[in-house]
C-alpha cells in the first residue's frame, strides 16, 4: 500500500509558464514618454552625463503662481527683452540609481556677475562635477547654507538612455513650457496682459 504525498506547493514546474505566449522578457524595452525636469531628489544617488553635448547653458523663468515652480525655458533673444524676469541655468541630463534620467537645471555663475558668491550653488556645482565621475547625493545643510555632497562607493557606470538633447528637452518640457515669442502666456501674464 502506497501513501500519496501532496504535491510540493513550491515546486517551480506548476508555475513554468509556455514560451508561446511571448512573455519571456525578450526585446522588451522601456520608452520614455517623459523627463522629469528638476533637482536631484535629496534622497537619491545621482550621476551626470560627462559628455558636455548633455550639459548646455539656458535661461529660464520660474513661474511659482500656481502653488507649485514651473520652469520654462527662454529662447535667448527672448531672455535679452525680458533679462530681469530670467534666471542663467546649466541644464544637465542626469541618472539615478533606479536608471530613471532627469533633467537638472543645475544653477550657473555668470562670469560677469556682480552678484556675490551663493554657496547653495557652489556646493550645487561642486556636486555636479563630482557627479559626472561618481555616484552624487545632495543634502541640504541648512545651519551652514549650502548643499553636503556624499559619493557612494564604486558602483557600476549608469545606463544612459538612448536619446538626443533635444529629445530630451522635447520629453522635458513639451513645446509649452519654451518661451519662443513675447506672446507666450506666461511672458503675457508678466506684463499684465492676461
Amino acid at each position: 500500500m502506497s501513501i500519496d504525498h501532496p504535491a510540493n506547493p513550491f515546486d517551480p514546474e506548476q508555475f513554468r509558464v509556455s514560451d508561446s505566449l511571448g512573455i519571456t522578457g525578450d526585446g522588451i524595452k522601456k520608452e520614455l514618454t517623459h523627463v522629469r525636469v528638476g533637482k536631484p531628489k535629496k534622497s537619491s544617488f545621482f550621476r551626470a552625463h560627462p559628455d558636455e553635448i548633455y550639459r548646455i547653458p539656458v535661461t529660464v523663468i520660474a513661474d511659482d503662481s500656481g502653488g507649485m515652480k514651473d520652469e520654462y525655458l527662454v529662447m535667448p533673444n527672448i531672455a535679452f527683452q525680458y533679462a530681469e524676469e530670467t534666471t542663467p541655468k546649466l541644464l544637465v541630463l542626469c541618472v539615478d540609481k533606479m536608471g530613471i534620467p532627469f533633467l537638472w537645471l543645475a544653477p550657473r555663475v555668470v562670469d560677469a556677475s556682480p552678484m556675490r558668491t551663493n554657496l547653495w550653488n557652489e556646493t550645487a556645482l561642486r556636486g555636479l562635477e563630482l557627479a559626472l565621475s561618481k555616484w552624487v547625493r545632495l543634502s541640504a545643510n541648512m545651519p551652514e547654507g549650502c548643499y553636503t555632497v556624499h559619493t557612494a562607493g564604486a558602483e557600476p557606470d549608469p545606463v544612459w538612455p538612448d536619446l538626443t538633447m533635444a529629445q530630451l528637452i522635447e520629453l522635458g518640457f513639451g513645446e509649452e513650457k519654451i518661451i519662443r515669442s513675447d506672446q507666450h502666456p506666461l511672458i503675457r501674464k508678466l506684463l499684465g496682459r492676461d
